[in-house]
């Protein structure tokens, strides 16, 4: 198989006549996993792999240390694998969710600092607390990779890692892009661009302005300023504005299966269900593709997985009624959203939602919606298994971003029933891509017809302003977001740590009447 990077020609493709690294044509496995491989089937199990190998405890523990063994091809820096994209400037991965894209960007961060003294970084995420959390300390962080041996101290007050060699990274939120000027870099690594929000493209432009500096190595090998970024694509103007310039620009593909076993199965089970949909492509396969129709749920067939209301199932995991209450009280104010969705797993191992009923309303009263959603709780929760105290798994689920507290009490003020809230930190869109690509997948349900609805889905697309378009759409989207599409779960003590109670969401687990 030739190991030289393949440019894409087709015309319908955005990434068409670029160099680009593929498991398919550099292989799927890093220096580690061929040596496991070879090891196993020489040697049958793996234990005491030190005397087969014939080294040292000192020198296994070197190896474990030196994460760039442990890299697949798709996530080693162009000049790695190829010589002739020894020069390149900027290396574009595009990968799944989980396909180990802060992984290759930490470790090229900490290969530039050992290979360059006079090396300049400069590190970019979407928050300070992103970058910190993912970049830096994360199981996949700097910091967690770096050996004992060249660690850096991380400076936070300075918002800086200083290695032992002197090197120093400076880190910046893709916030502001003023806040970018008056700097010289060497390196820059840009992480997650699809989560840049206020800007952008300015932030990109103004990285590319910031990467101008030099260093007696690079003069020495001919080098530029190089970038590195990893991110999970999107078709938004950055993406064109990051391929619009392709002088030393390399890509990488990776998806979220060619590192399955380094993450959650249940993970994996739902990425290779959902992989082939519009949405699956992008998310777990790292594809790129300009044009996305942009209403989120057109492709999904809602007819071939309903379901008659008399062959639903009998009960339920868990059942939810999503409200989202609309601001104002006018008689024309926008409608209350107000969704019953029951989840329950299937004998596939996947968990499916079922759309029970779309009890949406518009009234100036705030009690009326309050009351609706409370008598369908009464209705369902029969429905719902019960758990170990014989309480039925069933309960209100409401965003409070416009009502905050007073969306609880509103509530109580008609039962004291179980009631969960959370703040929300995503877009509409954003919470609906992920449903959409499940509801294509065919784990979606209607139980019954449900027009006015259906008709929202249709149109759907997510952009600020929809208010009364999307009210019923929101409201059926917020449960299936939370409690059904899987979250990437990586191994590690930061990951133990998000774990724990979210302060902002609140769960009345022993409301009752």
């Amino acid at each position: 198989m030739s190991r030289k990077a393949q440019a894409v020609t087709s015309k319908e493709d955005p990434l068409g006549g670029l160099p680009i690294i593929r498991p398919e044509t550099h292989g799927r496995y890093s220096l580690v996993d061929r040596v496991a491989l070879g090891l196993r089937a020489r040697y049958g199990a793996l234990g005491g792999v030190a005397a087969p190998l014939g080294l040292t405890q000192q020198e296994l523990l070197a190896l474990y240390y030196n994460p760039e063994l442990s890299l697949r091809p798709a996530q080693q820096p162009p000049d790695m694998l190829d010589e002739a994209l020894a020069r390149w400037r900027v290396w574009f991965l595009l990968g799944g969710r989980g396909a180990g894209k802060t992984h290759a960007g930490a470790t090229s961060v900490i290969r530039e600092a050992r290979a360059d003294a006079e090396a300049r970084i400069l590190i970019v995420g979407p928050t300070y607390t992103e970058i910190q959390k993912n970049q830096l300390e994360g199981p996949s962080g700097i910091i967690t990779l770096a050996p004992p041996w060249f660690k850096p101290e991380h400076r936070k007050s300075k918002k800086q890692l200083i290695f032992p060699n002197g090197v120093v990274a400076d880190y910046l939120p893709a916030a502001d892009a003023d806040k970018f000027r008056g700097y010289g870099y060497t390196f820059e690594w840009l992480d997650e661009v699809v989560a840049w929000k206020k800007d952008p493209v300015g932030v990109f432009k103004e990285c590319g302005r910031v990467g101008r500096g030099t260093s007696s190595r690079m003069r020495r090998l001919g080098l530029s300023s190089r970038k590195v970024i990893t991110t999970t694509p999107a078709p938004t103007e950055l993406f064109r504005e990051i391929l619009r310039d392709r002088e030393g620009l390399v890509l990488s593909r990776s998806s979220t299966l060619d590192n399955s076993t380094n993450l959650d199965p249940a993970y994996i089970r739902q990425a290779r269900a959902a992989a082939n949909t519009t949405e699956g492509r992008r998310e777990y396969l790292g594809e790129l593709v300009f044009d996305l129709d942009p209403a989120l749920f057109r492709k999904v067939n809602w007819q071939l997985t309903r379901i008659h209301p008399r062959k639903r199932p009998e009960v339920f995991d868990f059942i939810v009624i999503s409200v989202d209450p609309a601001t104002g009280e006018k008689k024309s104010a926008d409608m209350h959203g107000i969704v019953a969705v029951g989840v329950r797993q299937e004998e596939d191992g996947l968990d499916h939602a079922y759309v029970l009923a779309d009890l949406s309303l518009r009234s100036p009263e705030p009690s009326a919606w309050a009351k609706k959603a409370v008598e369908a709780l009464r209705a369902w929760e029969p429905f719902a298994k019960k758990d170990m105290r014989g309480r039925p798994q069933a309960w209100i689920f409401a965003e409070t971003n416009t009502g905050g507290s007073m969306v609880k009490h509103t509530i109580r003020g008609i039962a004291k029933v179980k009631v969960k809230t959370e703040r929300a930190r995503q877009a509409k869109a954003e919470r609906a891509a992920p449903v959409s690509m499940w509801a294509e997948a065919g784990y979606v349900h209607m139980v019954g017809k449900h027009e006015k609805l259906e008709e929202q889905l249709a149109s759907f697309t997510g952009q600020e302003g929809g208010h009364a378009r999307d009210d019923r759409v929101d409201a059926m989207v917020w449960p299936i977001f939370k409690y059904v599409v899987k979250k990437r779960k990586n191994e590690g003590a930061a990951e133990r740590a998000e774990g724990a109670a979210n302060p902002d969401e609140e769960d009345d687990g022993d409301a009752q009447d």
